[in-house]
């Protein structure tokens, strides 16, 4: 089974921590001083008409990418036919009401990747509704094997939804070459 990234870690503890006995924390219930040094790699989505979009991407993201991911759709960073078994993921882990961690390459216009971890923890909006997504892209290789390019792409190469004791999956949906094997 596999161990998250510490900051993975901290980040599925802070969201646990804002549940006060709900199934999902309020985006209310949320501070930018929960999670202090990880800010810059934090983002968030909002669901509006069936679609994932930035609501807000913090500095990493927009260096990585090269501008300010806001306004744009989620599964648009994807490989082709990546971004449709994420945003399944993701609503695995709204039906599950527990956080998603992808395991992804972002990869370069010249093919250089690095590997990253995607954590998405479902939280409710102002209407209640689960229509919020707290994120996470932690970097889990070096930034610099990009040599300042911008990302060009994600591509998937697993998604787990936490377990509700520990950071050990308790589901486990695999892609292989954008197709869901499991």
């Amino acid at each position: 089974m596999p161990k998250f990234h510490p900051n993975t870690d901290r980040l599925i503890s802070a969201w646990r921590a804002r549940r006060s006995g709900r199934a999902l924390p309020a985006r209310a219930d949320l501070s930018p001083i929960d999670l202090g040094p990880l800010l810059p790699q934090v983002f968030m989505l909002g669901r509006q008409d069936g679609e994932e979009l930035f609501r807000l991407s913090g500095g990493l993201l927009v260096d990585l990418w090269g501008r300010d991911l806001r306004g744009g759709l989620f599964d648009r960073l994807w490989r082709q036919g990546d971004g449709a078994v994420v945003l399944d993921a993701l609503a695995r882990a709204r039906k599950a009401a527990a956080p998603v961690v992808l395991a992804a390459d972002a990869e370069a216009a010249d093919g250089e990747h690095i590997g990253v971890e995607i954590c998405l923890a479902p939280i409710t909006g102002p209407s209640g509704a689960a229509d919020r997504t707290l994120g996470l892209l932690q970097p889990i290789s070096m930034t610099g094997r990009l040599m300042g390019q911008s990302v060009r792409t994600l591509s998937l190469r697993g998604a787990v939804v936490a377990a509700e004791a520990s950071s050990e999956p308790t589901i486990r949906l695999v892609a292989l070459n954008g197709l869901r094997v499991a």
